[in-house]
């Protein structure tokens, strides 16, 4: 038993630290400072809450998902709409996660889309051959997504260190790296709501994924301890992130000081070093970047690397792999729960709702290689993330499931407010992949208009 809660703690690790942990959040705790970390304690215990309240609710009352939605909260619309939420994470994850995998194959940025969805197929055959031994690898993954974090941010600081010369390139790494640690950093209004919603995702809520947790935990698994160790894991793989993100800011900018004066390198890609030093200084200090050009700033980091620092293979190696490694443990989770939802609803075997939810993954995943389409799905999650995440807590209301009635009411207002917030800021952004992100995610809640329909069906 000791092993199955160990295992299961690693599991919940392996879904909670993903992507955004290092694509987005570091943003946020360089551009505000010690204020953002504070800031962010907010959204991390109104999560902490609400994922200790679903997990627990279901595994006392080993309600599965969708017994739970029917018989307690009488909303069964509402997994269709965790199921749609849940399928979109899981495109933007695969993606996302095989982006990296182009610097450890020398791949360029075509092949991103088969690679997604090698890594979808690649979560499918684990989860259909490796059978009970599919915990086992969430966990190694896991403890192997902590180390190459901490090593990579550890040597990206001591190779920054020793190679960065030029006085202007210290100049701009010790601005970053100070930033980080500073209560002086102003805040925007666009950027706190932005950093609210952030953390919101970043946490897992509104794919239903703590409902089906709970619903299989062992008894003598404590929640608690578990959420205590993802809060410390989740604050320091962001610092690494933020930090590695600083300490890339000297290298850049003296790859272009370098390539200024050196013949042998054109105009062109000299022009390219400076718009990759630009891109990185805008999202170290500016907390309202878009989150698309957020996005792809991580990966500009290995490009980076290899232009001003010799012998970086393995470095790179080790972050791109750190951040493979993070998403695929939330991909397999993600397509484990998504499988018991659908078997659930439609009354499917687990073989039939696993080759559901990975076809219609590999058709999202391949999508994502369309930029304009990229950009409008990966604005969904941060358009009305923390509006499915109050849905998601919706049953919790009940006095069945929870004694904190007027937290969980606290809780959802909290999320309310953020995502009519992102809603607004979407649909006053002068771009149309914002206003379309928006829209998208507002489709996902059309079925609850068909709430009373089924209700009257399971009748």
């Amino acid at each position: 038993m000791k092993k199955v809660n160990v295992l299961m703690a690693l599991l919940i690790i392996g879904y909670i630290l993903g992507v955004w942990n290092f694509l987005i959040l570091p943003k946020y705790f360089m551009a505000f400072g010690l204020k953002g970390l504070l800031l962010s304690l907010l959204p991390v215990a109104v999560a902490m809450f609400l994922i200790y309240s679903e997990a627990e609710s279901t595994k006392r009352t080993r309600y599965l998902i969708y017994e739970l939605f029917f018989k307690v909260a009488r909303t069964p619309a509402f997994i269709f709409t965790l199921m749609m939420f849940l399928i979109i994470m899981l495109g933007l994850t695969s993606y996302l996660s095989a982006w990296g995998l182009i610097y450890v194959f020398g791949l360029d940025t075509s092949y991103v889309a088969l690679l997604a969805i090698l890594t979808v197929l690649l979560s499918i055959l684990l989860l259909l051959l490796a059978k009970g031994r599919v915990l086992e690898f969430i966990s190694g993954l896991s403890v192997l997504m902590i180390l190459f974090t901490l090593i990579s941010a550890f040597l990206i600081r001591s190779r920054a260190l020793s190679v960065v010369t030029s006085e202007q390139a210290k100049y701009y790494m010790d601005q970053a790296v100070s930033s980080i640690t500073s209560f002086s950093q102003p805040l925007s209004f666009e950027g706190v709501i932005m950093l609210l919603a952030s953390v919101i995702v970043a946490f897992g809520l509104g794919a239903g994924v703590y409902y089906v947790i709970g619903s299989f935990a062992p008894e003598g698994l404590d929640f608690k301890k578990v959420l205590l160790g993802v809060f410390f894991l989740q604050l320091v793989l962001s610092m690494a992130a933020a930090y590695t993100m600083a300490y890339s800011l000297g290298p850049a900018f003296q790859a272009f000081e370098k390539s200024v004066h050196n013949p042998n390198i054109t105009p062109e890609k000299s022009l390219k070093m400076y718009s990759q030093f630009q891109a990185l200084q805008r999202y170290s200090s500016n907390s309202t970047t878009p989150i698309q050009e957020s996005v792809r700033v991580f990966y500009l980091i290995p490009e980076i690397l290899r232009n001003n620092i010799s012998g970086a293979g393995t470095l790179i190696d080790l972050l791109v792999l750190s951040l493979y490694f993070a998403g695929l443990t939330t991909i397999i989770v993600l397509m484990e729960m998504g499988s018991q939802m659908l078997s659930e609803v439609m009354q499917l075997g687990r073989k039939s709702s696993l080759s559901i939810v990975a076809i219609i993954t590999i058709v999202l995943a391949g999508a994502m290689g369309i930029s304009s389409i990229r950009t409008m799905f990966l604005l969904v999650p941060f358009g009305v993330g923390s509006l499915v995440a109050a849905l998601e807590a919706y049953p919790l209301v009940s006095s069945e499931l929870t004694a904190s009635r007027g937290l969980v009411l606290g809780s959802m207002a909290l999320l309310i407010v953020v995502g009519l917030g992102t809603l607004y800021m979407a649909f006053t952004n002068p771009t149309e992949s914002a206003k379309l992100g928006a829209i998208i995610g507002l489709v996902l809640f059309v079925p609850l208009l068909m709430n009373g329909v089924l209700l009257k069906g399971r009748r």
